[in-house]
């Protein structure tokens, strides 16, 4: 090893504008990179970074480079340096002969105060672009004061390896076996630690216990199945550990706020009404507007980045190694001063020192996953996925909806692109150039992280019918247009109070109805909660039978039977048209044709489209509902 003092190349700060690539740079020397502001994703020999802020990266000579800007600009530091090796040999410890040389090593880490890094960047820079030797003197002991900073954040950062390394093998564990039964003492005597420590260890990490992870494992697993797979409800919840069925819907309840039957009504295509009994009083009473609701139950999904992501094999020793080197390098400085710039300058063409226009003014929304989403304060270029019929009564239009929108909304919607069925096509999506991206929270937490690479995306807790006026009032805060949601929210709840009061529909003491929906052999049942339980239960009067009181708050998937076993005076469902003949096949055998609903001819359906797809279509379902049941009674 020889003493080895460091010649700066250049120093950069360059900026990038939305949309904006860097492809397939090489290093041209050694050099840190440090992420200031935006977004961008980067990737360096091969290996992708975190798209957060605040990174530091370490590059060696001939290392490649690749950034893509995403929605908003996003600038970064860049410092060249090259060794000026001699042949001046010293003494040396034996551990240090084997040791990493710094300069031709890649490494990265978040760094835990950022701040004392960007003060000398931003120092090295400013004085960086003045002349004379004196100056450059000044840079390179600023250069010295930045390595000593960023080794030591490194080795801070390292020191806390071990319990992060302890935390996540933890969650690795539970993710690859949730659907075994797992205690802590399995876990103790898996990872030779005794459960309080486990415990404290994993909740420093995660902000919950390692059986509350495995909760929310399971009940994550289980929503992408609800959504995704053609499955019935009790198998979904064997799949994932529970064979208790009644215990599966209670936690499932607690986690999202709905039952697995009204989530499995969110996937695309199949939604429905059915819903939870979020207010205690009449859907059609005035209430008092909610904001978004911090749930925290998905934090584990967005963990932050942690020491030496780039190389897993990263150990505190290779840092102590790493920092004993560097101060070799740094042990004659005399030499560095110099203004030299050779070879950097000429490599990169995009050395922007110009600031960009301002960035368009923004806000910070929480959104129904409990997510920080930083949001253009008025947006004006919305691609909504599910909820595009919510920006009509705002007066807005989305550029991109999906196809099932489209088709429910053939004339408001004229000129808006589709893309796609369901969530549709990201290249559909990309090429509307969105500001925003809109779209329900029971998706999996991959679907928003790609849609984020696009534009800021926004989980908007499930309303549909089932909360529709919060969740125009969330939509309506979204996109900057409180008052023009107000006045719907208004409008529509007069009408509801005309309804009430002109209700002339006579319904016998102890009438019952159940609300429903046939789906893959299970029947889907309603509780008392949303517009159309709300309106059966409380307005109209009807009584739930007495063997689903149970599932009053929620309802819950129960056996074709059950409509046999159980039945009742009316049956209100929500099919939608290519249903409503297998259905009503169904209900012609012998079976079913002593329950009373059926064999009275009482049987109404309006179909959930009407019900989940906006304000303007459940207010046509109101009315359409409220007339089939007068219809009933002559």
């Amino acid at each position: 090893m020889s003493q080895t003092p460091i010649k700066l190349l250049d120093i950069r700060h360059i900026k990038m504008k939305p949309g904006e690539k860097l492809q397939s740079y090489r290093f041209p020397s050694s050099a840190f990179l440090f992420t200031n502001q935006g977004e961008a994703s980067l990737s360096l020999d091969g290996v992708e970074t975190s798209p957060s802020n605040n990174q530091l990266l370490h590059g060696a000579k001939g290392a490649l480079l690749n950034i893509s800007c995403f929605n908003r600009p996003f600038d970064y530091y860049l410092i060249f340096y090259k060794p000026v090796l001699e042949h001046t040999p010293i003494q040396v410890p034996y551990e240090a002969v084997s040791s990493p040389i710094p300069f031709m090593q890649s490494y990265m880490f978040q760094a835990k105060q950022p701040w004392a890094l960007l003060s000398l960047l931003e120092q090295m820079h400013m004085q960086w672009k003045e002349e004379g030797d004196l100056t450059r003197l000044q840079v390179t002991g600023l250069f010295y004061q930045f390595l000593h900073e960023q080794f030591r954040q490194l080795l801070d950062s390292a020191e806390e390896s071990e319990t992060t390394d302890l935390a996540e093998g933890i969650a690795r564990y539970i993710q690859d076996h949730y659907r075994q039964a797992i205690s802590m003492e399995t876990l103790a005597n898996l990872f030779h630690y005794s459960s309080h420590y486990l415990s404290r260890v994993f909740k420093r990490k995660y902000e919950c216990s390692p059986l509350e992870f495995l909760v929310q494992t399971r009940m994550n697993r289980a929503k992408a199945l609800l959504a995704e797979e053609d499955v019935a409800v009790r198998d979904i919840a064997e799949s994932v550990g529970y064979t208790d069925m009644y215990y599966f819907n209670r936690l499932f309840k607690k986690q999202t706020g709905i039952t697995p039957a009204q989530f499995k009504m969110h996937k695309l295509g199949m939604k429905s009404s059915i819903s939870t009994n979020f207010m205690p009083k009449s859907f059609i009473e005035s209430r008092a507007g909610t904001d978004y609701i911090v749930n925290k139950d998905n934090h584990y999904q967005y963990k932050a980045w942690d020491v030496d992501e780039m190389n897993a094999s990263f150990k505190p020793t290779f840092a102590v190694a790493l920092l004993f080197s560097l101060s070799l390098l740094l042990a004659a400085c005399g030499g560095a001063a110099t203004n030299e710039k050779q070879g950097a300058q000429g490599n990169n063409q995009q050395q922007n020192e110009q600031p960009t226009d301002a960035p368009s003014k923004t806000k910070t929304i929480t959104d129904g996953l409990g997510r920080q989403v930083e949001i253009p304060a008025e947006p004006s270029a919305a691609v909504v996925i599910s909820y595009g019929g919510y920006l009509l009564p705002l007066g807005l239009k989305p550029v991109g909806v999906d196809q099932t929108t489209l088709t429910l909304y053939p004339d408001d919607m004229a000129g808006v692109a589709s893309i796609g069925e369901g969530l549709g096509e990201v290249e559909a999506i990309a090429a509307l150039q969105p500001d925003l991206i809109i779209l329900p929270d029971f998706y999996s937490p991959d679907i928003y992280e790609k849609y984020q690479k696009i534009a800021p995306t926004v989980a908007v807790a499930w309303g549909g019918d089932p909360d529709v006026v919060n969740t125009l009032r969330t939509i309506g805060d979204v996109m900057n247009k409180k008052e023009e949601a107000e006045a719907w929210i208004a409008k529509f709840e007069e009408k509801l109070q005309r309804i009430r009061d002109q209700i002339d529909v006579k319904i016998k003491p102890g009438t019952t109805a159940a609300t429903f929906i046939l789906y893959k052999g299970e029947v889907l049942l309603g509780g008392e909660g949303g517009t159309l339980g709300k309106l059966i239960y409380k307005d109209f009067g009807f009584q739930m039978p007495e063997q689903f009181k149970q599932y009053a708050d929620g309802g819950t998937a129960l056996q074709m039977e059950a409509l046999v076993d159980r039945p009742a005076d009316y049956f209100f469902t929500q099919m939608t048209d290519e249903e409503m003949g297998p259905m009503t096949e169904l209900f012609s055998g012998s079976l079913y044709q002593a329950v009373p609903a059926i064999k009275n001819n009482r049987v109404i359906n309006v179909t959930r489209d009407k019900w989940n797809y906006g304000p303007y279509l459940v207010d046509e379902a109101v009315d359409e509902f409220v007339q089939k049941v007068m219809d009933s009674q002559k």
